[in-house]
C-alpha cells in the first residue's frame, strides 16, 4: 500500500510539470531540435523544486515500509518457535537480495526522467533488510537456535533417518555432491567477478575529472567502464546461480556489490548531475 502511494505521488508530482510540445523532429529540422530542446531544459528546471520535494516524502515512504517490515517480522519471531527463526532470517535476506535487483532496475530506467525515484531512499531499503538478515544469522549462531533446533527435532530425524538412508551410496547421493561442488565453483566465480567489478570502479572512478570541471577523461578509462558492465552482469548470473543454490553469502555480495559497483560508474560520469 505504501508503494502504490509513493507511485502514486511521483505519477500526480510529474503531472503537473509542463509537457514536451515537441513529441518528434525529422532528421534535419535544426529549428525542430533547438525547440524541443528547450522545452525540455524548462521541464528540467522546473523539476528542481518538485524532485526536492518529493525526495523529502520519498525518506517518509522508505522509513514508513522499514517499519511495517519490522512489526512484520517482529510479529513472525513472536509467533513462531525460536526454532524457526534462522529461516526467517534468511528469507529476509534473500528479499532483500530481489528487493536490491528491483530497484536497481527501477533506477536504470527512469534515469532520464525528468521526475524520478531517489537512489538514497529506495537503495537504503534492500540494504537495510540484507545488513538485518546478517546480523540476525549471526546472532543466531551465537545463540545456538540451530543446534536447538536439532535437539527438538529428534522425532524429525528419526523419521527421516529411512529417506536418508536412501539416498547413502546411491545416485541421489553423488548428485547432491556434484551440485554442491557446483554451487562451491559457482561461489567462487561470482565473488570473484564481484571483487573485479569493484576494482574496475575504483579504477574508473578515481580517473573521472569530476562533474564541476569542463575535462575529459583520459582515454585508458574508455574500455574499463565496458570491461566492468561485462564483469558485473557475469557476477549477478552468477550471484542469481549461487541463490539458487542456496549459497546465501556469496548471493548477498554478488548481487548487492556489482549492482552498487555500476551506480558509482554511472555516478562518476555525471549521469545524475
Amino acid at each position: 500500500m505504501i508503494v502504490a502511494i509513493a507511485t502514486v505521488d511521483l505519477v500526480h508530482t510529474e503531472s503537473r510539470l509542463p509537457d514536451v510540445a515537441t513529441s518528434s523532429c525529422p532528421g534535419d529540422d535544426s529549428s525542430c531540435l533547438n525547440i524541443r530542446l528547450s522545452e525540455q531544459l524548462a521541464r528540467d528546471r522546473a523539476a528542481d523544486p518538485f524532485q526536492a520535494r518529493y525526495g523529502s516524502r520519498a525518506w517518509l515512504y522508505a522509513f514508513a515500509i522499514l517499519a511495517t517490515i519490522a512489526v512484520t517480522v517482529a510479529w513472525t519471531l513472536r509467533a513462531s518457535p525460536r526454532t524457526q527463526w534462522p529461516r526467517i532470517f534468511t528469507n529476509l535476506g534473500v528479499a532483500g537480495v530481489w528487493l536490491g535487483i528491483a530497484v536497481v532496475v527501477l533506477l536504470l530506467l527512469t534515469d532520464g526522467s525528468s521526475l524520478k525515484p531517489p537512489p538514497g531512499p529506495a537503495l537504503m531499503l534492500p540494504v537495510v533488510l540484507v545488513v538485518a538478515a546478517v546480523a540476525g544469522t549471526l546472532i543466531g549462531r551465537s545463540e545456538g537456535w540451530a543446534e536447538r533446533s536439532q535437539t527438538d527435532g529428534v522425532r524429525d530425524r528419526v523419521v527421516q533417518i529411512g529417506r536418508l538412508a536412501l539416498h547413502v551410496g546411491t545416485a541421489g547421493q553423488a548428485k547432491r555432491s556434484r551440485l554442491e561442488e557446483f554451487g562451491r565453483w559457482l561461489s567462487v566465480i561470482a565473488m570473484t567477478l564481484a571483487v573485479t567489478t569493484c576494482v574496475l570502479a575504483f579504477i574508473f572512478v578515481v580517473g573521472q575529472p569530476g562533474c564541476d570541471t569542463t575535462g575529459s577523461p583520459p582515454g585508458w578509462t574508455s574500455p574499463i567502464d565496458s570491461i566492468a558492465a561485462v564483469t558485473a552482469i557475469g557476477g549477478a548470473a552468477a550471484g542469481i546461480g549461487t541463490l539458487l543454490l542456496r549459497r546465501w553469502i556469496a548471493a548477498l555480495i554478488s548481487l548487492v556489490v556489482c549492482p552498487v559497483a555500476l551506480l558509482f560508474i554511472l555516478a562518476s560520469t555525471c549521469a545524475f548531475y
